[in-house]
């Protein structure tokens, strides 16, 4: 029988490795907890790699997963390696439910994923939260904050727009951005990060998030205390 718990699953943004989320999942474990991790890697030919800490008493464990090809021309194939990896984790854990967070565009693969992929899920996904995930594009002079009204839209927002009713509509997806200079990460402006709101507007709970200040630049979303405490009140 299925164990009634609900993993956080993590995908890390573009060239970045199944370690990526390691100091994020260890000041996680100091609010909720030690928790055991099983890591997921996708190779280009489809087969998967792992390591586990897992064991019977698991409960509600960290999963990473990662790619060989972590590249950003690569985001729509990383969605089908989501998938074989998916079915992986449910070899190794057996849950019905999980919560998803994505860093950067882990947060585009999951998003493809759900659009493409879940409808044939053995499990559903509860809660997303995604952290400077650029929806849309990364010259902020194309979409000047915050005028997201009239957004200019590139072909990938446009196609996840168009299939966004396939995303399960009892959903709970939360937008985090962070606003370090000029109304963005550095990376990432606020008018993509937020232009998840274009996606998911008929799921049931959408929530956009914006932090403020030195410690919100991009690469550093994922070790910002009060965005950490945050992502422990949502899911924990």
């Amino acid at each position: 029988m299925a164990q009634k718990q609900a993993p956080l699953i993590l995908i890390p943004g573009t060239d970045a490795n199944g370690n990526r989320f390691d100091s994020f999942m260890n000041e996680l474990m100091k609010q909720v907890g030690k928790k055991d991790i099983l890591k997921i890697n996708v190779k280009t030919d489809g087969t998967t790699e792992w390591t586990s800490s897992l064991s019977k008493k698991s409960i509600d464990p960290f999963i990473v997963i990662s790619f060989s090809d972590s590249s950003e021309k690569g985001v729509e194939k990383q969605a089908e390696w989501t998938d074989i990896a998916m079915k992986k984790a449910h070899q190794l854990y057996s849950f019905d439910f999980y919560n998803a967070l994505g860093h950067s565009n882990g947060g585009l693969v999951w998003t493809i994923y759900l659009e493409k992929m879940t409808q044939k899920s053995t499990s559903q996904m509860k809660n997303l939260i995604t952290l400077g995930t650029p929806y849309n594009y990364l010259d902020s002079n194309a979409n000047p904050y915050p005028n997201s009204s009239s957004l200019t839209e590139t072909d990938m927002l446009r196609r996840m727009i168009n299939k966004k009713g396939k995303i399960p509509h009892s959903l709970r997806m939360i937008s985090i951005a962070g606003n370090y200079k000029n109304n963005g990460d550095g990376v990432v402006p606020l008018t993509s990060a937020l232009s998840s709101s274009k996606i998911y507007n008929n799921i049931s709970s959408y929530h956009e998030k914006i932090f403020d200040g030195i410690n919100t630049q991009h690469n550093q979303l994922t070790e910002n205390e009060e965005i950490i405490e945050y992502v422990v009140y949502q899911l924990y």
